[in-house]
């Protein structure tokens, strides 16, 4: 769920978000499930209709969800109602199926950055978490910016969120040694992507810079800019935070539509991509040893149509097919094969 303000979008639910549900998240949710011998804590959020949460409940057992009760869009201003998201989750605690469901509510950003919700809680992560669930669906790199009680402005990054839910994760770790297998889903819009990614030098990363930046069509560069400046970031985190990463080929797909202000009110669709991330805590650092960079980039793009998964061959730049299965895929891992069979 969007919830940003001033990105001008509000998320709204669309026949690309199901399939990426239930044909791509949903096996591997079960698979891990099954790896795990029990139902998974999960983290994230999941809308004020938590279709995520009904799409998986049967692989769910303790659910923390975040959920903003007000969302900005330029003008439009859009008031949710919390209460039917906690007692969605008391009904499914009453018929067992699912042990715990608690709900932050405002912004994602400040409340696991340290600051209380909306009803004067301070967020707490007791379990380790096998499954996020990061529908950020804005950019990135767009931050909140807040005022603080001083009126200080304050800023913080969804890149300093996903950190510092590693850092929960850690903590979780040290209480309950037996389990370090996770998921991370994380969805962001592609239209507004505008990191400087001049500023990564690693070569890997610098020559797939310079390689793609010779396509002549902007909509095929960026949303590849935007895949390679996550890959980098994100492996920097996991690996900072003791965790393995693995990546598979991140989902296209186009989501909900907007009035895009710049082209005269023409309706348009969000450019949205969704990251896959295995995670996987390693005691020993010196295993700690990244995805095959050159190899992740070279691969196409999973996309999500109205019906079905495929891999996409785009034609104005070359790259490694594979297949759409996700089962396929996981096995594929050098994440699985050496840590998760």
């Amino acid at each position: 769920m969007a919830h940003n303000l001033g990105d001008q979008f509000m998320y709204s639910e669309h026949k690309r978000k199901p399939v990426i549900r239930t044909q791509w998240c949903l096996p591997l949710i079960k698979e891990l499930s099954n790896k795990l011998q029990r139902k998974l804590n999960y983290i994230g959020l999941p809308g004020i209709d938590a279709l995520d949460i009904k799409s998986w409940i049967e692989s769910l057992d303790n659910v923390i969800a975040f959920q903003c009760s007000e969302y900005k869009a330029g003008r439009v201003k859009k008031t949710i109602d919390v209460r039917i998201l906690d007692d969605y989750f008391n009904d499914m605690e009453r018929k067992s199926k699912l042990k715990s469901g608690i709900v932050y509510e405002g912004f994602v950003e400040d409340i696991v950055m340290g600051r209380p919700s909306d009803r004067g809680e301070i967020f707490d992560q007791v379990d380790f978490m096998n499954l996020y669930n990061l529908d950020f669906c804005n950019s990135l790199t767009t931050p909140r910016n807040i005022h603080d009680e001083r009126g200080k402005l304050i800023s913080y990054h969804k890149l300093e969120v996903i950190n510092e839910l590693l850092n929960y994760q850690n903590i979780a770790f040290e209480k309950n040694k037996s389990c370090a297998k996770f998921i991370m889903f994380l969805t962001i819009n592609a239209n507004s992507f505008n990191a400087d990614t001049s500023l990564i030098k690693e070569k890997e990363y610098s020559d797939y810079f310079k390689k793609i930046k010779k396509i002549n069509h902007k909509e095929v560069v960026a949303v590849r800019n935007l895949k390679a400046y996550c890959h980098y970031n994100l492996s920097k985190i996991f690996k900072e935070n003791g965790f393995l990463a693995d990546f598979f080929p991140p989902i296209f797909y186009f989501g909900s539509s907007y009035p895009n202000q710049h082209r005269g009110g023409r309706a348009e669709f969000h450019r949205m991509m969704t990251f896959t991330i295995l995670g996987t805590k390693i005691k020993n650092q010196d295993e700690l040893i990244s995805q095959n960079v050159a190899e992740f980039l070279s691969e196409a793009f999973l996309f999500a149509n109205d019906q079905k998964l495929k891999c996409f061959k785009d034609k104005f730049i070359d790259e490694n097919e594979f297949s759409s299965v996700p089962d396929v895929l996981l096995k594929r891992t050098s994440t699985y094969k050496k840590y998760w069979s």
